[in-house]
């Protein structure tokens, strides 16, 4: 079962148990609005979640709505906001897909070792560099400006559209957001603003530095470390 599914037949669980009969003439009406209010928030959830999985849209949107809140809490240390930014990440993100994409061709002559490395590197390596980036006004301008326009290659692969605004630029970005439909419904593999794909860069930077140095080079430039002597 995909975290998804586990994450939504848990919360038909809590509902189940919330929703049991009311005990005739021995509950106060203060616990019976805590079960109505328990109940809706149940429901609400289990929509989002669904929606999340089954529409790009929905998919798309959920991530945005839960970085606002990261942003917008200001009792929060920037180590706790990173993290939880990075949960957030690792949950809407398709890090293994996009680790195979961004090495192309190259990913045939991984060992299964080195495939095995190279996936969560790879993912700390992105989070490392676009979170830290993130701002709380492109957050917003993000949410404000999705579409609901999608449109479909394929039964697994889809386009999200949005056109976000910010002061410092005097015209819009187009920001297109692409995604697979795997076993946990819909996630994402890359950003595209203004026609230039996040991952068509990472897979040729990474493609230069394979041609040129090999596995070992690479990892050793995205850990910041030099190669080692094996």
């Amino acid at each position: 079962m995909g975290s998804d599914d586990a994450g939504i037949s848990q919360l038909e669980r809590n509902c189940h148990r919330t929703n049991t009969p009311l005990a005739e003439g021995n509950i106060r009406a203060g616990w019976l609005a805590i079960a109505i209010v328990a109940i809706a928030i149940c429901v609400s959830m289990l929509a989002t979640r669904a929606a999340a999985a089954d529409d790009p849209v929905g998919e798309v949107r959920a991530t945005i709505d839960e970085a606002v809140p990261a942003f917008s809490n200001t009792n929060i240390s920037p180590a706790a906001r990173q993290g939880k930014l990075r949960e957030i990440a690792a949950r809407h993100f398709d890090f293994a897909y996009m680790a195979r994409f961004a090495m192309g061709t190259h990913w045939k002559s991984l060992t299964p070792a080195q495939r095995k490395e190279f996936v969560p590197l790879f993912a700390t390596h992105v989070m490392d560099t676009y979170l830290g980036t993130l701002k709380q006004n492109t957050v917003e301008a993000a949410s404000h400006g999705l579409k609901d326009k999608v449109t479909y290659d394929g039964k697994d692969r889809a386009t999200v559209y949005s056109e976000v605004t910010l002061p410092s630029l005097a015209d819009p970005l187009a920001v297109n957001y692409s995604l697979r439909k795997g076993a946990d419904g819909w996630k994402l593999y890359d950003i595209v603003v203004d026609n230039v794909s996040t991952m068509a860069n990472y897979r040729d930077e990474f493609n230069k530095t394979m041609n040129d140095g090999g596995y070992a080079k690479l990892v050793s430039d995205m850990r910041g470390t030099p190669p080692s002597a094996n």
